[in-house]
């Protein structure tokens, strides 16, 4: 049930003498949805809501909340992420009286979600996502928006009454913020002080009037969230909801723009920013250079200054190009006074404090701090910020923090709050110190003892990767000041001289014996973002981060001086000076990487491609790509024919789209001039751009599914549709053979240089028939060693077995079903699990789903197909190169449930990366299986695709992607922002919905177990599907 907060209903005389509150922000939003009720209130996604319909959907959460229990001034847990429920809930929780908390639940960890949910002591949840808490009961927003009961007068009545109740202290929202002792700690406002915020009229103060689109970018968990939401629907204005995969599109279309100035600094002044006329700076100080590029005739900039405690914002001021970075206009009846370090007298320069109606009640729960944080002088109430600030005849300028913040890895982290506690979490730990040294996260620990990589792997499990020290070192004592304080500076020196101790040893042994060791640490130096002098010979490639995709770009930078190295063997050498040994010299002539003369040549098909095209002669609508990309072009000189031009341009570049291929002759052949097939279309808006291309795309795909015996491959089809003015629509129909991932990467990059004019600088463009050519002499050259391999790789494949899922009682009428769902696990969660276990986060991924596989197929043998970019081959144009090299790579799994999940998952990595290795000789293992098995024996029956840290760069396009599966099961994972979202597509009349969706289900509790799972846990203790 839920907990009733500190102040009941049931008020004393005197409690009821508190002032009651004259206007709240509900009251000034229910103004607008009555003037106004078909005015946008907030958009996302595509999706709108009117005032009207935000108005009666926050009646219904309040009074289904009344239903589940809670009452007027409850603190109510609000688990959400961005989205147009995520405001009803908000509004609906504050109808009732009652004061919402908000918990980011795609941002936070579930460590810290537990511990803010115990802090709010209700174990009745408010969620507009689709997850559980063990331990509490959610209550769910879209199934209460989903109920159509009509609302009784007697409801309304009671909602009115319980408004008119209302006093100025009652709490309108709890924020958590990293706490003192790394738990977070709940700042608690009164609805009287969001609501003077909202009413300030002074020059510059953010209000979101009727006809204007206010950028709401932020976190719901962070205060600025709050201050964006009733600054707009307090005034009748639009907010305009945005995640990171679309902001651009979104902020570009509004009139203001509330951000960070990191978040700013992401975007790029371009003119499709035009219809910004004013953008609001918070959270950081801002640069003089993002108020000089932001800053326009036609657009003001303005910095604002408040922390949580004081209500968001106390200050705005607009910035000028050249001008002082100051604080600027105070919300009225508030002031800043600088004190001194004992917070008696005023200063010209000391600690910000603040006074006024901004103030909170305090912190939940914690009534010392609230008491050390909030004070009286004067007998006026005041609020220590940490902030040190400078007074002078330009006003108030703000100098550093005083409590010890600082960005580590893009992240704001306390050392003393956060680090430190960290560290003195692991037992035997008596001291910790910790602070950044040279861009790297140094911690301290006494006494010397301490096992520092057993204490590395302690933070691993249950801290943010941020949070945890690059370098920890173990020390009898801490040096101190003659204060009696710890000398900061002392163990600064005592790090530096270790780690120069530590690189002089390392590359004085190993230095002069290998020439390739220097180009292997800047190699792992450029790949890791750290600086060469503190990469030592002895550095692990998996402790610092390594993965599949690292991988390959260190194999790049080892062929650019070169050098190359199998991919297999990154992983199993691991450290710097063993790879750097092992490194071999290749004897490539750069001049023969490049384009061919332009005449027509023959060279043989690749074994992939010709996978490809066979594939594609049994089934004529495999293997095409239908890429969708959409592009916003306000004030922008992109046109079909401009994009037309610069495709063309990209086509002769790259020979492979001067291609014609024959399966009889097995070749392939290079011609002269580009053949697209090229139409364009006009469309008035969004909707009828999406029907014309759904249009297209739907008779380009029904040519391809008529077609009995393709004679060739349908070569490119593009079709251009333009909104004018507004947005453009680039379709692309493309058969695999051409192109893959990475290709598209290089594509994308191409292009935008080509229409800014830029095309001058690209280099010249590898040739695909060149790396055709190397890949048919590798086959032959290693043709014993290929056969050898596949031999031994598939003497388990007599104990796989297909999936057992049930069948649908009536077929689907669609060629291919599908269902997604997102995963309630962060990326960095996942990341740092891997990194504790030594593999990479898509064998995490791999070995959930074969532990799924084992219970769906009865067997401890399973089998799946996984793409891969294909890009580890041994040549040095490779990842340059544009064409089909992404591989399908056979990766059998062999579990036991006596073994534990790091002994299973690192002989699942082994595994992947010599059979990775070999990929590109895939059809060589179709060929044995079935010359040694026959025509009948299983194949794979599941193919997952890992889409973590893709080299697609987006940030221009909108992408959608169709293609059919080449499985009867497809499992995508995609990495978004901090979360993950899984797709299956399935043949639908082969398998039922349900059957699959539980698959899935299963899939996601699988992971999510997984990474959640300590050291020593086994297989068996996960649930062993095969008993």
């Amino acid at each position: 049930m839920a907990i009733t907060g500190a102040k009941d209903l049931r008020r004393t005389d005197n409690e009821n003498s508190e002032p009651l509150l004259k206007t709240n922000v509900l009251d000034l939003f229910d103004q607008h949805a009555t003037r106004s009720p078909n005015g946008i209130a907030a958009e996302f996604h595509g999706q709108a809501v009117t005032y009207g319909g935000l108005y009666n959907a926050s009646i219904l959460v309040a009074l289904e909340l009344r239903n589940r229990g809670f009452r007027p001034r409850d603190r109510v847990p609000l688990v959400t992420s961005m989205g147009l429920e995520m405001v009803a809930s908000v509004l609906g929780i504050l109808r009732l009286g009652a004061s919402y908390c908000p918990i980011d639940f795609k941002a936070w960890s579930l460590e810290r979600v537990i511990a803010t949910l115990k802090a709010v002591g209700s174990r009745l949840v408010l969620s507009t996502v689709d997850t559980t808490i063990a331990g509490y009961e959610l209550v769910r927003v879209p199934e209460m928006l989903g109920k159509h009961d009509p609302i009784t007068q007697g409801a309304m009545e009671e909602l009115r009454l319980i408004r008119n109740d209302m006093r100025q202290s009652d709490l309108i929202y709890i924020i958590f913020t990293s706490g003192t002792t790394g738990k977070p700690k709940g700042v608690m406002v009164p609805h009287s002080s969001a609501a003077h915020l909202v009413q300030q009229s002074f020059p510059g103060a953010m209000r979101g009037s009727p006809g204007e689109k206010v950028l709401l970018f932020f976190s719901v968990a962070f205060d600025g969230c709050a201050g964006v939401i009733f600054s707009t629907i307090c005034h009748g204005g639009t907010l305009a909801m945005a995640q990171p995969s679309d902001v651009i599109n979104t902020a570009s279309s509004c009139s203001t723009l509330i951000l960070t100035p990191s978040m700013l600094a992401s975007l790029e002044p371009t003119p499709e920013f035009d219809c910004v006329h004013s953008i609001y700076m918070g959270g950081e100080a801002p640069t003089e250079t993002l108020v000089r590029v932001w800053t326009s005739p036609t657009r003001k900039v303005y910095n604002c200054y408040g922390p949580t405690e004081c209500t968001t914002a106390v200050s705005t001021v607009e910035m000028v190009p050249g001008g002082p970075i100051v604080l600027g206009h105070l919300v009225s009846d508030v002031e800043i006074v600088l004190l001194d370090e004992n917070l008696e007298n005023e200063v010209p320069q000391g600690e910000i404090c603040i006074r006024g109606p901004c103030l909170a009640v305090g912190y939940l729960n914690m009534e010392a701090l609230t008491q050390q944080k909030f004070f009286f002088r004067d007998g006026v109430r005041h609020y220590r910020t940490g902030d040190l600030a400078r007074r002078d005849e330009e006003g108030l300028h703000f100098v550093a923090r005083v409590d010890r913040v600082v960005k580590n890895r893009g992240f704001l982290i306390n050392l003393e709050a956060e680090v430190e506690p960290a560290l003195r979490d692991f037992p035997g730990v008596e001291k910790a110190a910790a602070f950044l040294l040279q861009k790297q996260l140094v911690g301290f620990v006494t006494p010397s003892k301490t096992p520092v990589e057993t204490l590395h792997g302690h933070l691993a499990q249950r801290f943010d990767a941020f949070i945890i020290p690059d370098l920890i070192f173990a020390i009898d004592d801490f040096p101190l000041t003659s204060n009696g304080k710890v000398d900061t500076r002392a163990l600064q020196e005592m790090a530096t001289n270790e780690v120069d101790y530590r690189l002089q040893n390392s590359q004085g042994i190993d230095g002069d014996k290998c020439p390739a060791l220097d180009v292997v640490l800047k190699a792992f130096a450029s790949i890791f973002n750290r600086p060469v002098s503190q990469i030592p010979s002895t550095a692990s490639f998996r402790g610092l981060g390594g993965n599949s995709l690292t991988a390959v770009k260190l194999q790049s930078h080892l062929r650019r001086a070169n050098l190359s190295l199998m991919l297999g063997k990154v992983f199993e050498l691991d450290t710097a000076a063993a790879i750097a040994r092992a490194a071999v010299s290749m004897n490539y002539n750069a001049d023969h990487i490049g384009s061919t003369d332009g005449k027509p040549s023959t060279t043989p098909l690749t074994p992939h491609q010709l996978e490809l095209l066979r594939e594609t002669e049994i089934d004529p609508s495999s293997n095409y790509n239908f890429y969708c990309l959409t592009r916003t072009i306000a004030h922008s000189s992109i046109t079909p024919e401009r994009l037309r031009e610069a495709w063309e341009m990209m086509f002769t570049r790259h020979a492979i789209y001067r291609t014609t291929f024959d399966l009889d002759t097995k070749a392939q052949t290079v011609h002269t001039a580009t053949d697209i097939d090229w139409r364009e279309f006009t469309a008035l808006d969004h909707e009828e751009m999406k029907a014309i291309s759904k249009r297209e795309r739907e008779v380009l795909w029904t040519i391809l599914r008529s077609q009995k015996s393709p004679t060739r491959i349908l070569k490119p089809h593009f079709w251009i549709v333009e909104v004018p003015g507004n947005a453009i629509q680039m379709n692309w129909l493309v058969h695999h053979v051409y192109t893959d991932a990475w290709s598209l990467a290089i594509l994308l990059g191409e292009l935008e240089i080509i229409i800014n004019g830029d095309a001058a600088v690209l280099p010249m463009a590898p040739s695909y028939e060149v790396l055709a050519q190397h890949l048919n002499r590798e086959a032959k050259l290693q043709a014993t060693m290929i056969r050898d391999f596949w031999s031994s790789y598939t003497r388990p494949w007599t104990y796989l077995r297909p999936v057992q899922l049930s069948a649908p009682r009536e077929p689907s009428g669609q060629p291919w079903d599908r269902w997604e769902s997102d995963i309630p696990l962060k990326v960095e969660s996942l990341g740092v699990f891997a990194r504790q276990h030594g593999v990479s986060s898509a064998i995490v991924i791999y070995t959930a789903w074969a532990l799924v596989l084992t219970e769906y197929t009865k067997s401890d043998t399973v089998g799946m197909k996984i793409s891969v970019s294909g890009r580890n081959i041994d040549h040095p144009a490779v990842e340059r190169v544009v064409g089909s090299l992404n591989g399908r790579c056979p990766l059998l799994v062999q579990t036991r449930k006596d073994a534990t999940i790091g002994e299973t998952m690192r002989s699942l990595q082994s595994t992947f990366l010599r059979v990775n290795d070999y990929q590109w000789t895939y059809p060589e293992l179709k060929g044995h299986v079935v010359r040694v098995f026959g025509d009948e024996t299983y194949w794979f029956d599941s193919q997952v695709v890992v889409l973590l840290d893709m080299p697609v760069d987006t940030s221009h396009w909108g992408i959608f992607e169709v293609q059919k599966p080449t499985a009867p099961i497809w499992l995508g994972v995609i990495q978004g922002f901090d979360m993950f979202n899984m797709r299956l597509r399935y043949d639908g009349s082969r398998y039922a919905n349900d059957s699959v969706e539980g698959m899935g289900r299963r899939f996601i509790d699988k992971l999510t177990r997984l990474v959640n799972s300590p050291l020593n846990r086994t297989i068996g203790d996960l649930g062993h599907g095969s008993d």
